[in-house]
């Protein structure tokens, strides 16, 4: 078979991925071979891809060519987040107590790519319990960013947006609890949806919580695709959204309302309380703003109240808490608390270590004041489409291992303050939020901005992005990776 270059590019879309193979103009296993080679080639830079499936994934391509079937990823190579199991592969979450941890059955997250024709070509690359904005970890080499490898492509799916973004697989399932999408996302210029909390099932097949814990209580968690195009965005949500019963209840999506720009009321602020964003991040935001306004986007500066999010910061520290001391072992609980240490603008230290102790009072008081948080933001959704603001204080930092404060502008940050302060509070709420690139940093680092919807809004959602991908907002290549 002779096929276009375009046909097996490893930046084609996995859209467009999909339909060569089901008009044969390209093949799964040209595709699986091709992206085998640039994994070969470019990982040991980037340690993107830490297990390797490359055996049954040329296996699964060869018979993906010999029975064409329906499903919308047949024959695509993919990528999930190490956390999901694989069967008869190890899932370790860089922990050394699970380095041996072999999963005897796939995720809830691998059955649907799949069944969707998807091929397996491994798993990414995470921090210890994916507990960290940085990928590194006891078991695993520390994972680089594509276009700096002296820093971080993020975490916890910061392999993943590695990989998507130095085309070493057409699309990843990642999950996201404190920014574990979206951090990655915009540290590595590529698209990333953390949807509405219960959207998909998050727990089935997926550690935390570790193998034969008992632990039941699941909050603020979700999973979600990193991609290139919101095309793959659409297809990846639509592959691991549809309704399973037997995992849990499935509230009715929202109708698409809207067919052009000028029909959109957003919100947007550049701060969260004493937690300032960059120079170029205010910048690349104030030009965003300019191109929406110039398409009929109406718009008005609306930040959060420092009340309101001081409460929201209190209560996903709360709920962390509750989640984490179901079943984390007491050293790993060290390991985090040195993360939450004082110095922040915003404290997590002493909610965290409340809900650490599952004070069962403690705990029904914080899903209460979550309750009150979730009407608050909803009434905003009532003015308006959708909020926009920055992902994180500034572009992807340079490895810091020791969570020394960041560098920016002059100044310091917290390392807490860095990214936590802008994303949590739509895991307390259990808003979608998607990732969009929106430009560069000074240094050329990509920088991402974030749009946060009403509940189950996930199609309005997809469908403003695809409306921003056509006035130019795409992702980015990274040099050494054409």
């Amino acid at each position: 078979m002779t096929c276009t270059a375009a046909a097996v590019s490893p930046f084609a879309s996995a859209s467009e991925q999909a339909l060569s193979i089901r008009e044969r103009v390209a093949s799964s296993v040209e595709l699986t071979e091709l992206y085998l080679e640039r994994i070969r080639r470019y990982n040991p830079s980037l340690q993107a891809i830490v297990v390797s499936n490359e055996t049954d994934a040329l296996q699964t391509a060869r018979q993906r060519d010999a029975n064409l079937l329906p499903g919308s990823l047949h024959g695509v190579p993919v990528t999930v987040k190490e956390a999901f199991n694989l069967s008869g592969h190890k899932t370790t979450v860089n922990f050394p107590a699970l380095k041996n941890n072999i999963a005897a059955d796939d995720s809830y997250v691998v059955q649907r790519l799949k069944q969707a024709g998807a091929v397996l070509l491994g798993k990414t690359n995470v921090p210890i319990m994916l507990a960290d904005y940085q990928s590194f970890g006891s078991l695993y080499p520390t994972a680089n960013n594509p276009f700096d490898t002296a820093r971080t492509p993020g975490g916890s799916t910061g392999g993943g947006a590695a990989a998507v973004s130095a085309g070493l697989t057409a699309l990843e399932i990642g999950s996201d609890l404190a920014g574990s999408i979206r951090v990655p996302a915009h540290f590595c210029g590529v698209f990333g949806l953390k949807p509405t909390e219960n959207a998909a099932m998050h727990g089935e097949g997926h550690v935390p919580p570790p193998p034969g814990s008992r632990a039941g209580f699941v909050a603020m968690a979700c999973i979600g695709p990193l991609a290139r195009t919101m095309a793959d965005i659409e297809l990846a949500w639509n592959v691991i959204n549809p309704p399973s019963w037997d995992y849990s209840s499935h509230l009715p999506q929202k109708p698409r309302l809207k067919t052009s720009l000028n029909e959109y009321k957003i919100a947007w602020f550049d701060d969260v309380g004493a937690a300032a964003c960059g120079s170029d991040t205010k910048r690349v935001l104030a030009a965003f703003l300019q191109t929406l306004q110039a398409h009929g986007v109406t718009q008005e500066k609306r930040p959060f109240s420092l009340h309101w999010l001081t409460e929201a910061y209190a209560v996903w520290g709360l709920l962390f808490g509750a989640i984490v001391g179901q079943h984390v072992p007491w050293l790993v609980g060290q390991v985090m608390k040195r993360q939450f240490a004082g110095g922040n603008a915003i404290d997590i230290r002493t909610a965290w270590k409340a809900g650490l102790s599952l004070h069962f009072p403690t705990f029904t008081r914080a899903l209460t004041r979550r309750k009150d948080l979730i009407r608050d933001l909803q009434q905003r959704f009532t003015e308006y489409d959708f909020l926009v603001s920055p992902v994180a204080a500034g572009p992807a930092f340079h490895h810091n291992k020791e969570h020394r404060p960041i560098e920016l502008d002059g100044h310091t940050l917290p390392y807490i303050d860095y990214a936590m302060p802008y994303n949590i509070a739509y895991n307390v709420c259990g808003n979608p939020s998607l990732v969009i690139p929106a430009g560069r940093a000074s240094n050329g680092l990509p920088i991402g901005l974030q749009i946060a919807a009403p509940h189950y809004a996930e199609p309005e959602l997809i469908h403003f992005g695809k409306l921003l991908e056509q006035l130019g907002f795409v992702c980015p290549t990274p040099a050494s990776y054409q």
